[in-house]
Protein backbone atom coordinates (compact mmCIF):
# COMPACT_ATOMS: atom_id res chain seq x y z
CA UNK A 1 0.00 0.00 0.00
CA UNK A 2 2.66 2.36 0.82
CA UNK A 3 4.43 1.86 -2.48
CA UNK A 4 1.16 2.38 -3.91
CA UNK A 5 0.46 5.74 -2.28
CA UNK A 6 4.10 6.88 -3.45
CA UNK A 7 4.12 6.09 -7.28
CA UNK A 8 0.16 8.09 -7.18
CA UNK A 9 2.20 10.59 -5.89
CA UNK A 10 5.00 10.87 -7.65
CA UNK A 11 2.65 10.30 -10.85
CA UNK A 12 0.23 13.27 -9.51
CA UNK A 13 3.51 16.23 -8.72
CA UNK A 14 4.82 14.76 -12.52
CA UNK A 15 1.80 15.50 -14.43
CA UNK A 16 -0.85 17.37 -12.50
CA UNK A 17 -3.74 15.48 -13.87
CA UNK A 18 -4.32 12.91 -11.34
CA UNK A 19 -6.48 13.21 -8.55
CA UNK A 20 -4.88 11.27 -5.69
CA UNK A 21 -8.26 10.79 -3.84
CA UNK A 22 -11.98 9.28 -5.94
CA UNK A 23 -14.59 11.20 -4.31
CA UNK A 24 -17.80 9.51 -6.43
CA UNK A 25 -20.11 8.03 -4.10
CA UNK A 26 -22.52 10.97 -1.56
CA UNK A 27 -24.75 9.84 1.10
CA UNK A 28 -27.05 12.86 2.33
CA UNK A 29 -30.36 14.01 4.61
CA UNK A 30 -32.37 16.92 4.43
CA UNK A 31 -34.88 18.75 6.25
CA UNK A 32 -37.13 21.57 5.74
CA UNK A 33 -40.41 22.86 4.73
CA UNK A 34 -42.94 22.45 1.83
CA UNK A 35 -44.74 24.97 0.46
CA UNK A 36 -48.48 24.16 -1.97
CA UNK A 37 -48.69 26.48 -4.82
CA UNK A 38 -52.15 26.23 -6.67
CA UNK A 39 -55.75 26.83 -6.88
CA UNK A 40 -55.77 27.67 -3.12
CA UNK A 41 -52.15 29.59 -2.93
CA UNK A 42 -51.81 31.20 -6.36
CA UNK A 43 -49.90 34.36 -4.32
CA UNK A 44 -46.94 32.01 -3.55
CA UNK A 45 -48.40 32.33 0.40
CA UNK A 46 -45.99 30.71 2.71
CA UNK A 47 -48.58 30.50 5.67
CA UNK A 48 -48.92 27.08 4.13
CA UNK A 49 -45.96 25.83 5.13
CA UNK A 50 -45.22 22.27 6.59
CA UNK A 51 -43.01 20.12 7.24
CA UNK A 52 -40.65 17.96 4.71
CA UNK A 53 -37.60 15.60 4.90
CA UNK A 54 -35.83 13.19 2.44
CA UNK A 55 -32.57 11.21 2.18
CA UNK A 56 -30.13 11.04 -1.13
CA UNK A 57 -27.41 9.65 -2.84
CA UNK A 58 -25.40 11.84 -5.03
CA UNK A 59 -22.85 10.38 -7.73
CA UNK A 60 -19.92 12.82 -8.13
CA UNK A 61 -19.14 12.06 -12.06
CA UNK A 62 -16.37 15.14 -11.35
CA UNK A 63 -15.98 18.45 -9.65
CA UNK A 64 -18.29 20.13 -12.08
CA UNK A 65 -20.85 17.67 -12.62
CA UNK A 66 -22.96 15.04 -10.41
CA UNK A 67 -26.11 13.09 -10.42
CA UNK A 68 -28.45 12.68 -7.91
CA UNK A 69 -31.12 9.90 -6.88
CA UNK A 70 -33.89 11.23 -3.82
CA UNK A 71 -36.72 9.81 -2.05
CA UNK A 72 -38.92 13.08 -0.62
CA UNK A 73 -41.26 13.18 1.80
CA UNK A 74 -43.48 16.03 2.66
CA UNK A 75 -46.99 17.53 3.54
CA UNK A 76 -48.80 20.28 2.24
CA UNK A 77 -52.17 22.05 2.71
CA UNK A 78 -54.13 24.89 1.01
CA UNK A 79 -57.04 26.95 2.82
CA UNK A 80 -58.81 30.02 0.97
CA UNK A 81 -59.57 31.39 4.17
CA UNK A 82 -55.69 32.35 4.69
CA UNK A 83 -55.77 34.01 1.60
CA UNK A 84 -56.60 37.91 3.07
CA UNK A 85 -56.00 39.25 -0.75
CA UNK A 86 -58.20 37.60 -2.63
CA UNK A 87 -62.15 38.13 -1.59
CA UNK A 88 -63.14 35.18 -3.85
CA UNK A 89 -60.80 32.77 -2.76
CA UNK A 90 -62.06 33.94 0.70
CA UNK A 91 -65.68 33.51 -0.10
CA UNK A 92 -64.89 29.87 -2.12
CA UNK A 93 -63.87 28.82 1.42
CA UNK A 94 -62.26 25.09 -0.04
CA UNK A 95 -59.34 23.56 1.63
CA UNK A 96 -57.24 20.09 1.67
CA UNK A 97 -54.28 18.89 3.16
CA UNK A 98 -52.30 16.07 1.81
CA UNK A 99 -49.10 13.62 2.40
CA UNK A 100 -46.35 13.71 -0.67
CA UNK A 101 -44.00 10.86 -1.35
CA UNK A 102 -41.44 11.21 -4.54
CA UNK A 103 -39.06 9.54 -5.81
CA UNK A 104 -36.92 11.92 -7.71
CA UNK A 105 -33.40 11.87 -9.96
CA UNK A 106 -31.82 15.19 -11.15
CA UNK A 107 -28.41 16.21 -12.78
CA UNK A 108 -26.32 18.84 -11.40
CA UNK A 109 -23.70 21.54 -12.11
CA UNK A 110 -21.56 23.36 -10.02
CA UNK A 111 -20.75 26.61 -10.55
CA UNK A 112 -16.98 26.24 -9.20
CA UNK A 113 -14.72 23.19 -9.55
CA UNK A 114 -15.75 21.30 -5.89
CA UNK A 115 -13.92 19.05 -3.83
CA UNK A 116 -13.70 18.24 0.02
CA UNK A 117 -9.92 17.50 -0.53
CA UNK A 118 -7.86 20.81 -0.67
CA UNK A 119 -6.50 21.71 -4.09
CA UNK A 120 -5.49 24.88 -5.20
CA UNK A 121 -7.63 24.02 -8.67
CA UNK A 122 -10.89 23.38 -6.37
CA UNK A 123 -12.98 24.69 -4.04
CA UNK A 124 -14.51 23.42 -0.94
CA UNK A 125 -17.77 25.36 -1.62
CA UNK A 126 -19.55 25.85 -4.68
CA UNK A 127 -23.23 27.18 -5.52
CA UNK A 128 -25.27 24.65 -7.96
CA UNK A 129 -28.05 24.03 -10.22
CA UNK A 130 -29.85 21.13 -11.26
CA UNK A 131 -33.00 19.50 -13.42
CA UNK A 132 -34.68 15.99 -13.50
CA UNK A 133 -37.76 13.46 -13.45
CA UNK A 134 -39.88 12.46 -10.72
CA UNK A 135 -42.81 10.47 -9.85
CA UNK A 136 -44.86 11.63 -6.55
CA UNK A 137 -47.84 10.07 -4.82
CA UNK A 138 -50.22 12.51 -2.97
CA UNK A 139 -54.10 12.02 -2.06
CA UNK A 140 -55.87 15.23 -0.78
CA UNK A 141 -58.48 14.96 2.22
CA UNK A 142 -60.31 17.48 4.31
CA UNK A 143 -62.51 17.04 7.21
CA UNK A 144 -66.12 18.46 7.67
CA UNK A 145 -67.32 18.54 11.48
CA UNK A 146 -64.38 15.86 12.84
CA UNK A 147 -64.96 13.53 9.92
CA UNK A 148 -62.07 13.23 7.47
CA UNK A 149 -62.75 12.28 4.15
CA UNK A 150 -60.47 11.34 0.95
CA UNK A 151 -61.42 13.91 -1.66
CA UNK A 152 -60.61 11.58 -4.74
CA UNK A 153 -62.80 9.34 -4.11
CA UNK A 154 -65.88 11.65 -3.47
CA UNK A 155 -65.91 12.97 -6.99
CA UNK A 156 -66.19 17.06 -5.86
CA UNK A 157 -66.39 18.00 -9.31
CA UNK A 158 -68.75 15.27 -11.02
CA UNK A 159 -65.75 12.92 -11.49
CA UNK A 160 -67.22 10.37 -9.95
CA UNK A 161 -70.89 10.37 -11.13
CA UNK A 162 -72.78 7.40 -12.79
CA UNK A 163 -74.42 9.49 -15.26
CA UNK A 164 -71.13 9.78 -16.97
CA UNK A 165 -69.78 6.26 -17.05
CA UNK A 166 -66.83 6.85 -19.78
CA UNK A 167 -65.51 9.62 -17.31
CA UNK A 168 -66.23 8.86 -13.82
CA UNK A 169 -62.65 7.14 -13.17
CA UNK A 170 -61.15 10.28 -11.03
CA UNK A 171 -57.82 11.67 -11.09
CA UNK A 172 -54.62 9.72 -10.65
CA UNK A 173 -52.90 9.80 -7.22
CA UNK A 174 -49.05 9.05 -8.84
CA UNK A 175 -48.04 12.16 -11.15
CA UNK A 176 -45.09 13.28 -12.46
CA UNK A 177 -42.77 16.27 -12.33
CA UNK A 178 -40.07 18.41 -13.39
CA UNK A 179 -37.54 19.21 -10.53
CA UNK A 180 -35.50 22.05 -10.29
CA UNK A 181 -33.95 24.31 -8.32
CA UNK A 182 -30.64 26.52 -7.04
CA UNK A 183 -28.58 25.16 -3.51
CA UNK A 184 -25.28 26.05 -2.29
CA UNK A 185 -22.60 23.60 -0.52
CA UNK A 186 -19.90 24.10 1.80
CA UNK A 187 -17.20 21.24 3.00
CA UNK A 188 -16.48 20.97 6.72
CA UNK A 189 -13.95 18.13 6.71
CA UNK A 190 -12.89 16.10 3.87
CA UNK A 191 -16.13 13.49 4.46
CA UNK A 192 -18.87 15.70 5.70
CA UNK A 193 -20.79 18.86 4.45
CA UNK A 194 -23.26 20.85 4.60
CA UNK A 195 -25.73 23.00 1.91
CA UNK A 196 -29.08 24.88 1.77
CA UNK A 197 -31.35 23.66 -1.41
CA UNK A 198 -34.50 25.13 -2.96
CA UNK A 199 -36.63 23.65 -4.85
CA UNK A 200 -39.82 23.47 -7.04
CA UNK A 201 -41.61 21.01 -9.31
CA UNK A 202 -43.43 21.68 -12.36
CA UNK A 203 -46.27 19.44 -11.94
CA UNK A 204 -48.25 17.58 -15.13
CA UNK A 205 -51.21 17.17 -12.14
CA UNK A 206 -53.63 19.81 -10.91
CA UNK A 207 -55.24 17.99 -8.66
CA UNK A 208 -52.81 18.44 -5.88
CA UNK A 209 -55.71 20.29 -3.81
CA UNK A 210 -58.84 18.55 -5.63
CA UNK A 211 -59.70 21.77 -7.85
CA UNK A 212 -59.30 22.31 -11.25
CA UNK A 213 -62.45 23.03 -13.09
CA UNK A 214 -65.93 24.10 -12.73
CA UNK A 215 -68.93 23.68 -10.40
CA UNK A 216 -70.41 20.28 -11.62
CA UNK A 217 -74.29 19.58 -11.81
CA UNK A 218 -76.20 18.57 -8.35
CA UNK A 219 -77.40 15.02 -9.85
CA UNK A 220 -73.57 14.57 -10.51
CA UNK A 221 -72.06 14.85 -7.36
CA UNK A 222 -73.24 11.81 -5.42
CA UNK A 223 -71.11 10.47 -2.29
CA UNK A 224 -73.69 9.51 0.53
CA UNK A 225 -72.56 8.72 4.09
CA UNK A 226 -75.83 7.49 6.48
CA UNK A 227 -78.26 8.81 3.97
CA UNK A 228 -76.36 12.25 3.41
CA UNK A 229 -74.80 13.63 0.72
CA UNK A 230 -71.38 14.45 1.67
CA UNK A 231 -70.24 15.59 -1.65
CA UNK A 232 -72.87 18.37 -2.38
CA UNK A 233 -71.18 19.54 1.21
CA UNK A 234 -67.92 19.53 0.33
CA UNK A 235 -67.97 20.52 -3.66
CA UNK A 236 -69.11 23.99 -2.23
CA UNK A 237 -68.34 25.08 1.18
CA UNK A 238 -69.22 28.93 0.49
CA UNK A 239 -71.32 30.43 3.24
CA UNK A 240 -73.85 31.92 0.51
CA UNK A 241 -73.36 29.10 -2.20
CA UNK A 242 -71.88 30.60 -5.00
CA UNK A 243 -71.19 27.04 -6.71
CA UNK A 244 -73.40 27.43 -9.85
CA UNK A 245 -73.01 25.05 -12.19
CA UNK A 246 -70.21 25.31 -14.75
CA UNK A 247 -69.00 28.27 -12.69
CA UNK A 248 -65.47 28.67 -12.06
CA UNK A 249 -64.41 26.48 -9.54
CA UNK A 250 -60.60 26.22 -10.20
CA UNK A 251 -57.87 26.83 -13.01
CA UNK A 252 -57.12 23.77 -14.97
CA UNK A 253 -54.78 25.69 -17.28
CA UNK A 254 -52.24 26.26 -14.90
CA UNK A 255 -51.11 23.22 -12.86
CA UNK A 256 -50.42 22.69 -9.36
CA UNK A 257 -46.95 22.85 -7.86
CA UNK A 258 -44.92 21.90 -4.36
CA UNK A 259 -41.29 23.40 -3.52
CA UNK A 260 -38.85 22.06 -1.03
CA UNK A 261 -36.28 24.37 1.29
CA UNK A 262 -34.12 22.92 3.85
CA UNK A 263 -30.58 22.16 5.04
CA UNK A 264 -28.62 19.10 3.71
CA UNK A 265 -25.84 17.09 4.86
CA UNK A 266 -23.79 14.20 3.28
CA UNK A 267 -20.95 12.16 4.08
CA UNK A 268 -18.39 11.33 0.53
CA UNK A 269 -16.71 8.34 1.03
CA UNK A 270 -13.50 9.05 -0.29
CA UNK A 271 -10.83 6.50 -1.95
CA UNK A 272 -7.79 6.32 -2.95
CA UNK A 273 -7.37 6.73 -7.19
CA UNK A 274 -5.96 3.90 -9.35
CA UNK A 275 -2.84 4.97 -10.88
CA UNK A 276 -2.91 5.28 -15.33
CA UNK A 277 -0.90 2.62 -16.86
CA UNK A 278 2.56 3.64 -17.85
CA UNK A 279 3.83 3.06 -21.14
Amino acid sequence: MKGLKMVCLFVTLQFGAVTAFSQENEFGCWGGSSVYVGDLNPTFSFKNARWATGIFYRHNLNDRMAVRAAMNYGFIEGNDSRIKRLPYLQARNLNFKSHIAEFATTFEVNFFRYSLVESKDTKRWTPYLFMGASIFYYNPYTYLGSDKYRLETIGTEGQKTANRPTKNKGYDNYAISIPYGVGIKVGLTNNWAIGIEASSRISFSDYLDDVSGVYAEPDDINFFVDGQNIALDLHDRSATGIGIPGKQRGTSKDKDRFIFVGLTLSYTINQLSKCPKVF
